[in-house]
């Protein structure tokens, strides 16, 4: 009897031990499966807004997204809404940041953003210092270079840039570019730098 019931203690051992290893198993394989960058920052790691299955994280300079219809899917989680139903674009209320990669690194690059100001005095930076100061309520379209600190010296590395808004504005149009001209862009243009006491007075 005492042997029957050594065995059967053994055998659940047993049973436990490959059942523990098996869950650990599965959860490691979860955590290093092969699955592109793209699927793991929105599904696995949540770190970015908008995912689609047919693209990678790669942006392509100078490609401008209508955000009134459009999704990019290189912004951060947090700070951008869903392009809004009425056609106002995406509302960016706070902090947030870019996070992409570029198969060649261009000797300058901007981000190119077409929005509108409601309240004016705002700022929009991108990256630690480079600021555009919106003076006046109203529609602008604004290329702020991105601080060379912030894009990885090797080509198809995640590069995150930091972006940021002292006062809620609506992004129309949004793209990485590597020149201070995209498709469709007009003639409204501010890009206010101005030293940091200065900004800081002008908002605040």
């Amino acid at each position: 009897m005492k042997n029957s019931n050594a065995l059967f203690v053994s055998c659940m051992l047993i049973l436990i031990l490959a059942l523990g290893g098996y869950y650990v198993y599965v959860l490691d394989l979860n955590r290093h499966r092969d699955v592109s960058d793209s699927y793991q920052y929105y599904y696995l790691d949540k770190k970015v807004r908008f995912w689609n299955k047919y693209q990678s994280m790669y942006v392509i300079p100078g490609h401008v997204y209508d955000t009134t219809t459009e999704r990019p899917y290189f912004l951060d989680r947090t700070g951008f809404s869903a392009p809004d139903s009425n056609g106002r674009g995406m509302a960016f209320t706070d902090r947030s940041a870019f996070i992409f990669k570029l198969y060649k690194n261009p000797d300058t690059i901007y981000a190119f953003l077409r929005l509108k100001s409601e309240l004016g005095h705002t700022m929009i930076t991108v990256g630690d210092h480079s600021t555009a100061y919106l003076d006046e309520p109203g529609s602008y379209e604004i290329y702020i270079p991105i601080e060379r600190d912030f894009i990885s010296e090797i080509p198809g590395e995640v590069n995150y840039v930091p972006v940021s808004t002292s006062l809620p504005v609506n992004i129309y149009a949004l793209a990485i570019t590597s020149r201070t001209s995209v498709p469709g862009d007009s003639e409204v243009f501010s890009l206010n730098y101005g030293t940091e006491d200065e900004r800081e007075e002008a908002v605040y």
